[in-house]
């Protein structure tokens, strides 16, 4: 009987977190990945250079635009403008439990199997891009 308890409620939590939406404000919190055998976190880096990329929003929307939004950040000008361009044509869509990103309306893309815990998404590559988590703003 415990065991079938145990059963019921695995699935339960996979279906739960399967059907939450990626849709609303979120922060970075970690891209980690293994590099010459070593795991490596680049976003802990970028905020060692750049502290304000800790304020950069990451909007997902439910129209299928993913952006980035640095309006609020601090961060220079120059900064903000570069990296707010290079997402500003980036679509995404969601497919069971596979999360796609693309700048070119998915003729190319990035695609991540990603799970919610709480008020974390955390996105795992399928090609080897490694784990990005973000935390529900």
């Amino acid at each position: 009987m415990k065991s079938i308890l145990i059963c019921f409620f695995t699935i339960l939590s996979i279906q739960y977190s399967n059907a939450q939406s990626p849709v609303g404000n979120w922060k970075k919190v970690s891209h980690t990945f293994v590099y010459e055998g070593q795991q490596m976190d680049s976003h802990a880096a970028l905020l060692k250079t750049r502290p304000c990329a800790a304020k950069i929003v990451w909007e997902i929307k439910a129209d299928g635009l993913f952006r980035l939004n640095a309006a609020a950040s601090g961060c220079d000008e120059n900064y903000k403008k570069i990296q707010e361009k290079l997402w500003s044509k980036t679509k995404w869509k969601l497919e069971g439990n596979k999360f796609t990103t693309s700048a070119t309306n998915f003729a190319v893309g990035q695609s991540y199997t990603v799970i919610f815990k709480g008020n974390k998404m955390i996105m795992t590559g399928t090609e080897g891009q490694g784990v990005i988590t973000y935390e529900r703003l």
